[in-house]
């Protein structure tokens, strides 16, 4: 009777190494595990771990509107502003208008750091349109509306220094000053007159051709 062959130390080395990859492979796909995950993260300050989970849990759910959110936080926490606008918009499709209310508020945050005053100003008035009970979005509207009132009374720096720039207007002279210029122009007449009496009067003519 002929024998089975045992497996090779091989074979069972690549057994385990194909069964632990099965495991890794779904604990990845849960999606709720790689968001819990990335929120744990990024409530410690570590955004760039965090960003991490929630674009591996964005493979596995790419229209899911809450990682786009997260997304969206984790880049703005980055200073990566407009990726993070771009994932933000993304949440616009939510159906849940206090999700959206956030994802526009957070738009705002991301527009006012990226020195788009008017764009925040537009994001904090549409998060107040959906949710008039958000105070942090009215009060980030009027500092918005008032540093936007402050600008615009502020003189142009450009302008002062084209005026700087630009030469001053010469002093008129003095009073002894003109005197003295009409005096000199009054003594060459009289000498002309005096060179015409004693040529005779007489006027020059053009020749007549």
């Amino acid at each position: 009777m002929q024998k089975r062959n045992r497996p090779s130390r091989p074979q069972v080395r690549h057994f385990a190494i194909c069964t632990l990859s099965f495991v890794l492979a779904a604990y990845a796909a849960d999606v709720g595990g790689l968001m819990r995950q990335g929120n744990s993260l990024y409530n410690r300050g570590k955004y760039d771990e965090a960003l991490s989970r929630y674009q591996m849990a964005e493979v596995l759910e790419p229209d899911a509107t809450a990682i786009h959110y997260n997304l969206g936080n984790a880049l703005f926490r980055l200073g990566r502003y407009q990726d993070a606008a771009r994932e933000l918009e993304l949440v616009m499709i939510d159906k849940k208008p206090e999700r959206r209310a956030s994802a526009v508020y957070n738009m705002g945050n991301v527009a006012f750091k990226a020195g788009q005053l008017d764009q925040a100003i537009k994001a904090y008035t549409g998060a107040l349109a959906i949710n008039p009970n958000d105070r942090q979005a009215k009060q980030n509207l009027e500092f918005c509306l008032k540093k936007k009132q402050e600008q615009q009374n502020k003189p142009d720096s450009s302008q002062q220094k084209q005026q700087q720039q630009q030469p001053q207007p010469k002093q008129g002279m003095d009073r002894n000053q003109a005197e003295r210029v009409v005096q000199a122009v009054e003594d060459k007449e009289k000498e002309q007159q005096k060179k015409q009496r004693q040529a005779g009067g007489k006027r020059k003519v053009e020749q007549d051709w």
